[in-house]
């Protein structure tokens, strides 16, 4: 599971019957500090419908094939699970 911000949508009115009522979200991963890793990503939105500048955690891979909306499995790369309410790290304790 990894952190991103949701920067952009896609827009795609034909598409596989496997995604009918999904958004493809455009998302920017990032490291606990939220500055930008990676390769920008293309993930499902299958449930909560978020929204662009939200910070939120996805799977990818295998674990991404596991989020259809019915419980079948799809085909992707990349699924948003969840939004990101509150983010607290703590510093790590010294002996």
């Amino acid at each position: 599971m990894d952190m991103a911000r949701i920067i952009g949508t896609i827009v795609a009115t034909t598409k596989v019957e496997f995604l009918d009522g999904a958004i493809l979200c455009v998302l920017q991963p990032l490291n606990e500090k939220l500055e930008s890793v990676g390769d920008i990503v293309i993930a499902t939105d299958s449930r909560a419908r978020h929204g662009v500048g939200e910070l939120v955690y996805f799977v990818a891979s295998g674990d991404a094939v596991f989020t259809g909306l019915r419980g079948e499995d799809i085909p992707v790369d990349a699924a948003i699970i969840g939004i990101v309410d509150d983010l607290h790290i703590s510093e790590p304790s010294t002996p």
